[in-house]
């Protein structure tokens, strides 16, 4: 079917979380970083960034290109990492 193009980046996305309960209890954004593999057919698989930015690891994702829409966002000044990580995507 029709490919969909994505800008050269590291896409990230923000969930929201807490620890503790009672007194405790704080919320928390954690943030993970992604690669984007194959945008194809409505969805995107992406394969998760460690977050030093060195290594694309095993873990794959595979959503609906709505979703990534709403969910994902490029991060800033990424393209360079995102090009020496495709060296290592096969």
């Amino acid at each position: 079917m029709s490919e969909t193009v994505l800008e050269e980046g590291i896409y990230v996305k923000q969930s929201k979380g807490s620890f503790g309960s009672g007194a405790t209890a704080r919320e928390c954004v954690l943030e993970t970083f992604w690669y984007p593999y194959t945008a194809d057919d409505g969805f995107v698989e992406l394969l998760a960034v460690m977050e030093n930015m060195q290594r694309v690891l095993a873990m794959k994702e595979r959503i609906p290109l709505e979703v990534f829409k709403e969910e994902y966002s490029v991060k800033e000044n990424s393209r360079d990492i995102y090009l020496e990580l495709k060296k290592t995507v096969k």
